[in-house]
């Protein structure tokens, strides 16, 4: 029987676990656990998460042997919240050969880290920050034979990492000989500074058993390199290729056609663009795209967006026109259509019953009434998002709250979102995420909330600067569920959050993992104490990851707070840039990271688990 997928937190807890080596077997405790049986003790551990396991693993010589067995037999194991070294991978996975999706946080690993993550057995592969070189993926191709899927999430820049333009290609084509059956593919280079930045990511060809493929970032003009030229009877990508996302420079017309006109198969779709200028013809997206797109019979996925500057050239009709020919949409996601109104997109809203996922950011031109009998024009939608959407107010909250199956619901940006639009919201039955960032609500709409039928397990509240620690408090101590079901707690940059509101978030939240305090100015040293210890009594913490920066009132010397014993388990803290530069601090950042080896600190007041951003382990700017 196939072991269930768990995540695996790496060599212990936050404090070491089983990288510090094993305690003392003579104890009272140890000798007692050594007189179980061995399977008694593999069948328990083999319960738990694989950082618990490691845990375990120090504590005596029969744990030890029972981990190790115990997580020998996992089948998915996901390393992303904490930098491995070679020497801690090798302990989890030395043992594996069972293992078929696995996933590495890289960035504290080198070539020869291969000999331990090329395994035989392997499908799935996603490998996160790397700095491989040519070595390293021959040692893939060659010990991967079947892998499905390939992930690559590169640390920096194409050009850093291969000055020689034909040196990447080379690594993948290495990878291409060996794994013959690659079928997704997802290659992805940290996004710059769009003045700065160099599109082009120097893709060799793509194997023609490929059916998703990422590219970021590309040129527009490479990205035509991908379609043949010429009609031929050798098979291409495009006779297989069913997923296609981009991020280019510049969407195009002549692209979109290129893409819908080569790929008979395409299922899902996702262009993204960052300009440099404000594009103009014929290097730009019109309703010549959109109608091409709508031509697409067979498209269930859809995401057009725009960073910096909008589509200035595409406006309802093109998507009357988008919206009538691709009937089966399920997802669609739109960004930077500043002239497509509200007819536009009801149109789009419209176009089929099947659509779950509806996602608009900067539609400036977008109101209330775009919204207005959603639960019946789809009636099956589970997740809407509506980003930075000025004209939005509370009307389009009570217009969703009809919206019975709704799992995800996304405000952030829309400022006009009130008390009365949380009432609405807080009936919605199977709602599990939801962002307010910036809304005008007070404390009496968290305490609606807080009373509510939502089973929210992913909340955010950054800056909505009228509510304050009284209204966490009615958040978290009302007739509702949240406090059993929150994860994630985002309330950065809310300036009356204070000692107060951690007290409450401790007594009541004990499975809370992920915790933004972001530039909240009334947070202190003894804050932290108080949130340091939590999960005391139970034995076991489960905060992961806790944004502290910008927090200007903590003390010089506030990372001794998170020395042992308190914050067990944590994998990331983020701290401002000015901690990086402090001198004399006790202790330091490298003494920390010492002690706690499982843990990641950023310096770069990244959000939360630095997301999609890439840099150099915070021991090398010290």
């Amino acid at each position: 029987m196939e072991k269930k997928p768990r995540t695996a937190g790496g060599g212990g807890d936050g404090d070491g676990g089983a990288s510090r080596g094993e305690a003392s077997g003579s104890s009272e405790g140890g000798g007692l656990v050594e007189r179980l049986p061995e399977a008694l003790l593999v069948e328990i551990l083999d319960r738990l998460e694989v950082d618990d396991a490691c845990s375990a693993a120090a504590s005596c010589r029969a744990l030890r042997g029972a981990a190790s067995t115990a997580i020998s037999a996992i089948t998915t194991i996901d390393l992303s919240m904490f930098a491995p070294s070679n020497a801690i991978l090798s302990r989890i996975l030395a043992g594996n050969s069972v293992v078929r999706s696995l996933t590495v946080n890289c960035s504290l690993l080198d070539d020869s880290a291969a000999s331990v993550i090329a395994k035989g057995s392997l499908r799935e592969l996603s490998l996160l920050k790397c700095t491989f070189t040519l070595r390293f993926f021959m040692d893939i191709g060659e010990r991967c034979s079947n892998l499905r899927s390939l992930k690559l999430e590169m640390a920096v820049a194409p050009e850093v990492l291969y000055p020689r333009h034909s040196e990447f290609g080379t690594c993948l084509a290495r990878i291409y000989m060996g794994c013959g059956y690659l079928e997704t593919l997802w290659v992805k280079f940290p996004l710059l500074d769009p003045l700065t930045a160099d599109h082009e990511t120097w893709m060799p060809f793509v194997p023609i058993t490929v059916k998703e493929l990422l590219v970021q970032p590309v040129s527009q003009l490479q990205a035509r390199t991908f379609f043949p030229k010429t009609t031929s009877l050798k098979k291409h990508i495009t006779d297989s290729l069913e997923s296609l996302s981009l991020v280019l420079d510049t969407i195009t017309d002549e692209l979109v056609i290129l893409i819908t006109s080569n790929i008979r198969n395409l299922v899902e779709l996702c262009l993204e663009d960052e300009p440099v200028t404000q594009p103009n013809l014929p290097e730009d997206l019109t309703n010549v795209g959109l109608q091409a797109l709508g031509l697409c019979h067979n498209l269930r996925h859809l995401s057009l967006a725009r960073r910096y500057f909008d589509f200035r050239r595409a406006n309802d009709f093109g998507i009357l026109m988008l919206a009538d020919g691709c009937k089966q949409l399920r997802t669609i996601r739109f960004g930077g259509f500043a002239k497509v109104s509200d007819a536009g997109y009801a149109a789009l809203l419209h176009s089929g019953k099947d659509l779950k996922k509806f996602e608009i950011s900067n539609g400036s031109c977008l109101s209330d009434l775009a919204c207005l009998d959603l639960d019946k024009a789809a009636p099956n939608i589970t997740e809407v998002r509506l980003l930075n959407c000025a004209r939005l107010t509370s009307d389009t909250a009570i217009s969703l709250a009809a919206c019975t199956n709704l799992k995800v619901l996304d405000l952030s940006g829309c400022k006009s979102i009130a008390d009365s639009g949380l009432v609405s919201i807080s009936q919605l039955p199977m709602l599990t995420l939801l962002d307010l960032t910036g809304a005008d609500i007070t404390d009496a709409g968290l305490s609606a909330l807080g009373n509510g039928r939502c089973l929210i397990s992913s909340l955010c509240l950054r800056g909505c600067t009228s509510i304050g620690s009284y209204g966490i408090a009615s958040l978290l101590c009302g007739t509702g569920t949240i406090n059993k079901t929150l994860v994630s707690l985002d309330i950065g940059n809310v300036p009356r959050i204070s000692c107060r509101a951690v007290t409450m978030i401790v007594k009541n939240c004990e499975q809370l993992s992920s915790l933004s305090l972001r530039n909240c100015t009334r947070i202190t040293d003894s804050s932290l104490e108080v949130l340091g210890s939590m999960g005391r009594d139970s034995g076991k913490c489960s905060l992961r990851m806790l944004d502290l920066a910008y927090c200007s009132t903590l003390s010089r010397n506030f990372l001794r707070l998170f020395e042992p014993p308190l914050f067990r388990g944590l994998r990331w803290l983020g701290v401002g840039k000015n901690v990086v530069q402090r001198r004399g601090c006790s202790p330091t950042i490298v003494e920390l990271l010492e002690r706690k080896p499982g843990l990641t600190i950023c310096g770069k007041a990244c959000d939360m688990g630095c997301r999609n951003k890439c840099h150099p382990d915070i021991r090398f700017l010290q």
